[in-house]
């Protein structure tokens, strides 16, 4: 999309831009999820004609790639010596930090897990985003087959962690039944199948875990833990020249 000519034609609305455009649809995926999101719901909100908004933008597609570039601009930017540091050890705060703000992202807008995942549009955030990731270990001397697999790995369960979050509270949102809710609806048979003494550990974990603990935490404690791993991954990669 972003190789074709943008061409407004006839009769362009002073009114509209494609940054407009893309804004009003970002906060209307943000609040009602991406099926809210149509040419159609994005003029409404506009107070515009449909097809006025096709003067700017071709397709849905085309919205959703321009929607998913412009909120992955949102993420602070590394370091602008972001390369020199990591020649320096600095690479793993730097991949912690990158995870920490694109969860973060994600949390902000959860549609955009759901869109572009496999195949992301190849617009200017998302690429200096993917070339920023890169260089956060380009100094260590790896091929880059490696650090894309390694830093993918990162991604990865950055990607998994926030899905349950996000499916978390699309439940509540859905049920309007919260997670204390839903144990003390289950409760009384979830004892019954303790009792039996058919899963112990299952049974010393409902003892012993806490209730509720800190997203926050539960995401670091694990991605200190994912990183240890990558970490052991660019040794391997390092022992093999």
């Amino acid at each position: 999309m972003w190789a074709r000519p943008r061409v407004a034609g006839r009769g362009p609305q002073p009114s509209l831009s494609v940054g407009a455009i893309v804004a009003a649809a970002v906060v209307v995926a943000d609040a009602e999820g991406v099926e809210a999101v149509s040419m159609r719901r994005v003029a409404g909100e506009l107070g515009v004609g449909t097809m006025s908004l096709y003067r700017y933008v071709e397709t849905k597609d085309d919205l959703l790639d321009l929607m998913t570039d412009e909120v992955y601009g949102e993420e602070s930017p590394l370091p602008e010596d972001a390369g020199d540091t990591v020649g320096r050890g600095g690479w793993r705060a730097e991949l912690f930090g990158f995870a920490v703000r694109y969860r973060a992202l994600m949390l902000r807008h959860p549609w955009v897990l759901s869109v572009g995942v496999s195949r992301p549009p190849l617009g200017p955030q998302v690429l200096r985003r993917t070339e920023r990731m890169l260089g956060i270990m380009g100094g260590l001397g790896l091929p880059v087959q490696a650090v894309s697999e390694l830093t993918g790995t990162v991604v990865a369960y950055v990607r998994g962690v926030v899905l349950v979050e996000i499916g978390e509270a699309e439940l509540v949102r859905r049920t309007g039944q919260t997670e204390d809710d839903y144990r003390g609806l289950v409760g009384p048979y979830f004892e019954q199948v303790l009792a039996s003494g058919e899963f112990p550990l299952l049974a010393r974990f409902v003892v012993e875990a806490d209730e509720h603990p800190d997203p926050d935490r539960v995401f670091r404690d694990g991605l200190e833990r994912v990183l240890d791993g990558v970490a052991a991954g660019v040794a391997r990669e390092l022992r093999r020249d």
